[in-house]
């Protein structure tokens, strides 16, 4: 590695970083706005200052990343997201220009957020893009501080001073079971809930799905026969079946029709989820982000969000 940064050209690193984004020299080329071979040259007086010989491999696929990239490459990515935020402008933000925004949203905020999110942008800002990803739970905070990501929708909360939250909404979650499921004759009960097999989501590294974050102090318990990554499939699932589901509360209401389901609240005292908006403090007076968070929040009516505040 270098000792002296005196030696280096920091314009390799751009060079370095859209390599490691793309994986495909001519695909990195084209982002860079320059000829092949003139990447190719980069990377060579890159691995050549660095001292580090191999940084990729070359395969039918493209170019793969050694362990070494990928180490180096998470600090080179978070150096040059904050220059770009530090020396970036402050001025009103650009609705006429092209902008790519990276978002983190599960599926449930894909769902309702989305639909809304593209109407209003198709007409107030058609240059914006969004590239919407579902990022596991233990890398959200790196993805925020590196840039990989300028805005998460979750409601997960990290124990880190360097992120933000700005309360979107609070959702309770409800039970779904198919029309005529015993468990709901003559209501829920916590019994008839815990005797049910049930269709669950992934908890996400260690920290549980939302109904586990609620469930937590109610000591309630469930007999859990299949796991599956997100929640869009429950309600087909449950339809056909004697399992039972607890979903957000939005997806139980639009789903129950469709699949004729059984909703009912939990059968026990349980707070709603709060769902957030996270971003890095780094991004704090990004002129682009104000603007999509403002899209964003102007999307979720008054009352709902006085809700996600208390």
């Amino acid at each position: 590695m270098i000792s002296n940064l005196r030696q280096l050209n920091l314009n390799l690193l751009l060079v370095f970083d859209a390599l490691m984004q793309e994986q495909n020299l001519s695909r990195a080329a084209e982002r860079l706005h320059m000829s092949q071979s003139a990447v190719s040259n980069a990377l060579a007086r890159l691995r050549e200052q660095l001292d580090e010989p191999l940084l990729f491999k070359r395969t039918s696929k493209g170019l793969v990343p050694t362990a070494q990239a990928h180490t180096l490459h998470e600090p080179v990515r978070q150096a040059l997201h904050l220059l770009q935020v530090g020396l970036g402008p402050r001025d009103q933000f650009d609705l006429s220009s092209t902008h790519i925004f990276k978002m983190g949203m599960n599926d449930v905020a894909q769902a309702y957020t989305l639909p809304l999110l593209m109407t209003k942008l198709n007409s107030v800002a058609p240059q914006v893009i969004l590239s919407v990803l579902d990022v596991e739970a233990e890398a959200i905070a790196t993805k925020l501080a590196t840039g990989a990501l300028d805005l998460a929708i979750d409601y997960l909360y990290f124990d880190n001073p360097d992120l933000r939250y700005e309360p979107l909404i609070e959702q309770r979650v409800l039970v779904i079971g198919r029309k005529g499921h015993p468990a709901f004759d003559g209501g829920l009960t916590l019994d008839s809930f815990q005797q049910s097999r049930h269709v669950s989501i992934q908890p996400r590294a260690g920290r549980g799905s939302p109904l586990e974050i609620v469930l937590g102090s109610a000591k309630a318990r469930r007999d859990v026969q299949l796991y599956l990554p997100n929640y869009l499939a429950i309600p087909a699932i449950v339809a056909q079946t004697d399992m039972l589901g607890v979903v957000p509360m939005l997806m139980a209401h639009q789903f129950a029709s469709t699949y004729a389901l059984e909703t009912a609240p939990l059968p026990m005292d349980a707070p709603g989820v709060q769902i957030s908006l996270i971003w890095h403090r780094h991004q704090d007076n990004a002129p682009g982000l104000l603007w999509l968070k403002e899209q964003i929040l102007s999307l979720v009516p008054p009352f709902m969000r006085e809700a996600a505040t208390h």
